[in-house]
């Protein structure tokens, strides 16, 4: 099933733009206040730019931001996959921890009730 295209206009530098693409006009006017923020700094803060040089090191800037991005999430991905496997180790454990837990209470039940025998016996014999 193809996905139906909007056209959203937004203005970048002062420039229009129609932009067709199956994202809802709102994320695409977001994207664009993005760009066109990220240009006009660059411009402000170089105005021998030309709107060409302007673009160019915008999309090399968000470029980078995307890429920086992307290696941020692969570490958070790693850390993740670490905290997992340190989860699942103490699941482990915990089971374990438990199932001793049960027998020494199973033992301390049985200790106690032959504690109980035992005193009842010494009771008889006097």
């Amino acid at each position: 099933m193809e996905e139906k295209k909007n056209t959203t206009v937004v203005k970048i530098n002062g420039a229009e733009y129609r932009i067709s693409c199956e994202a809802d006009e709102e994320y695409v006017r977001h994207v664009a206040y993005h760009v066109d923020k990220k240009m006009r700094d660059l411009i402000i803060r170089d105005k021998r730019l030309s709107t060409s040089m302007a673009a160019v090191l915008t999309a090399v800037n968000i470029c980078d931001e995307y890429m920086q991005a992307q290696e941020d999430n692969e570490k958070l991905r790693a850390q993740l996959l670490k905290y997992a496997e340190e989860a699942g180790g103490s699941k482990l454990a915990l089971d374990k921890l438990n199932a001793e837990l049960a027998r020494l209470r199973a033992e301390n039940q049985s200790l106690k009730m032959n504690v109980v025998k035992l005193e009842t016996e010494l009771k008889n014999k006097m």
